[in-house]
């Protein structure tokens, strides 16, 4: 299955990612106003270079950064640079960890299961590597460091193999349905992962302490996690993903009070940013896709579960009191949702513009292919079935003095029946193949040689004697010459439904300049009479909308020395004007 579509897709959002990335960074080492801090931020670019080439060249762009963090770590080690401690792995930047996941979630969803297990190992072993030249070159190496900066890496390759595993799943299913959710949702699935990653190294403390008790602070952390896959999901069922995180939420938070309590010391982080991501998702979710009443129900249990899950992490002893942290953080709670649920409405209001553009789409389209399908009802198999009516009555009326002609009236009623039915399993052909709008594949047959159809046409008419004058151009548009025919067509069955006592009819079919011209004139009396199986008044109107469509003329009326006069000039330009 060819993947490049969902390859430039990642890379275009990996892109932005890492320039966020760089950018803090770079912010960062601006702030610590120390020449290693700038030389650190520089380091990653390559490294980001060979992620953004992976997607195209997964093995060779691993192996690339690979070696390049292992020199630029030797490097780092032989200058004596004292590199700053990054947040998370120890003096890696931000956007070097980024990149590194980047390449292993390449790798594992680009190569075959061996070469990604060999590769992400390699990668693996590099990191260490880098990671103890570049300790090795500092005075502030020890156990503790080293273990803190293994949890966290330990954290980015689960997200890492994590997003690479889902992306390859996505990409090798037949369903279109999970393909396209896993393109819509995998960008928030990667910004809650990156979330999550910040939780879990504020969190490593507990871990590295080994603490039972202490490990109670990461249960808010699990909670928020147990959110984010709720968010993820949350476009499906938003109104049950979202009660599921918010009971998760106040479930994580409250678990803790027993520790809280005999440690005597509360969390460093008031609320994972992992929960309040994933709310925000959530909330931005229920408003666009549930109904205003379980809209508010939802917002309202997120809003109550992030209130209750905030409680047991105030101080008690902050400089603001209590209720005075309770006050500041409820206000920066309340512009986070109101940003949430603008979101969610922004999203509604356009889904809504698009459901009726497509509603009026669909509707012209229809229309229009109803009334394809009318004319080509009217003009074709009525025309044959007006013919089987008219040699019907006169086989009756000669059958007793001439049975021979009774029988050659036969033979036309079964010749127009065969050309009638052959007709309308064309017609019920272009309704199961659906055709484009405003045309019908019975539209049939577009004519390849309109003489030939013009002279069957008048070779079938019964009664008056026809007089066919044919000047075509060398070159006829397709729908000019099917347009032509039904006009004539349609003309003289109108003349044997309408005209009973016409002798003669004249049908010319000329070009004059840029134009074709079609006349049918007949020379019956014009007296009002009941046509022939009735009449339901459409012929003249499908005419008129044929020309209309090709940007030409149409009249139709009584001529002036009697009888009826059809004309038209049809443009010779192709396509609807």
């Amino acid at each position: 299955m060819d993947t490049t579509a969902d390859v430039g897709t990642v890379r275009r959002w990996l892109a932005g990612l890492l320039a966020l990335t760089f950018v803090f960074d770079f912010m960062a080492a601006l702030a610590d106003y120390g020449d290693h801090s700038l030389i650190g931020s520089w380091l990653s670019l390559p490294l980001a270079v060979c992620a953004l080439a992976a997607g195209e060249r997964p093995l060779l762009m691993a192996l690339l950064g690979c070696g390049y963090e292992l020199l630029a770590s030797a490097a780092v080690m032989l200058a004596h640079v004292d590199l700053p401690y990054g947040p998370g792995i120890a003096t890696f930047q931000v956007t070097e960890m980024a990149a590194g996941a980047a390449l292993v979630g390449f790798v594992v969803w680009r190569l075959s299961i061996e070469a990604a297990i060999w590769t992400t190992l390699a990668v693996v072993l590099a990191a260490v590597g880098s990671l103890i030249l570049r300790l090795g070159a500092t005075d502030q190496f020890s156990n503790r460091q080293l273990a803190y900066s293994g949890l966290a890496g330990l954290v980015v390759l689960a997200v890492a193999v994590a997003v690479g595993a889902y992306l390859r799943r996505s990409t090798t299913t037949t369903d279109p349905e999970r393909r396209a959710f896993a393109r819509r949702q995998w960008p928030l699935a990667a910004a809650l992962g990156l979330l999550m990653f910040v939780d879990f190294a504020a969190g490593t403390d507990a871990i590295v302490s080994g603490s039972l008790l202490s490990l109670s602070f990461l249960l808010p952390i699990i909670g928020a996690a147990v959110s984010a896959v709720a968010a993820y999901f949350g476009p499906k069922q938003p109104v049950r993903m979202a009660l599921f995180a918010a009971g998760a939420t106040v479930l994580g938070s409250w678990l803790m009070l027993p520790a809280a309590a005999v440690l005597h010391d509360y969390p460093r982080l008031l609320m994972p940013v992992t929960a309040i991501g994933a709310h925000m998702a959530l909330v931005a979710y229920v408003v666009r896709y549930a109904d205003r009443r379980q809209a508010t129900l939802s917002v309202a249990a997120l809003v109550v579960a992030d209130a209750l899950a905030l409680v047991p992490s105030l101080p008690m002893n902050s400089r603001h009191g209590f209720f005075g942290d309770l006050r500041d953080y409820l206000m920066l709670g309340g512009l986070l949702l109101v940003m949430a649920a603008a979101t969610g409405q922004y999203f509604r209001s356009r889904d809504r513009d698009r459901n009726q553009t497509v509603r009026a789409a669909v509707a012209g389209a229809q229309q229009a292919e109803r009334m394809a399908l009318a004319r080509e009802l009217h003009d074709v198999v009525a025309h044959h079935v007006t013919g089987i009516v008219v040699a019907a009555q006169a086989a009756r009326l000669v059958a007793d003095r001439d049975p021979s002609a009774a029988g050659k009236a036969l033979a036309r009623i079964e010749d127009s029946g065969v050309e009638a039915l052959a007709a309308m399993r064309r017609l019920v052909a272009s309704m199961r193949g659906a055709p484009p709008a405003g045309s019908s594949a019975a539209a049939e047959q577009a004519t390849q040689d309109l003489r030939a159809d013009l002279e069957a046409v008048v070779g079938s008419v019964t009664g008056p004697i026809v007089d066919l004058t044919v000047e075509l151009p060398q070159e006829l548009p397709q729908e000019v010459g099917r347009s032509v025919l039904r006009i004539v067509q349609e003309s003289l069955t109108n003349v044997g439904k309408h005209a009973r006592d016409a002798r003669t009819v004249r049908v010319a079919v000329t070009t004059e300049q840029d134009e074709v011209s079609v006349s049918v004139v007949d020379d019956g009396s014009g007296a009002v009479g009941a046509p022939v199986g009735g009449s339901g008044g459409y012929g003249l109107i499908g005419m008129r909308e044929r020309v209309d469509l090709l940007g030409g003329r149409f009249e139709a009326g009584a001529g002036a020395g009697g009888g009826w006069t059809v004309t038209a000039r049809l443009p010779l330009g192709e396509g609807e004007k």
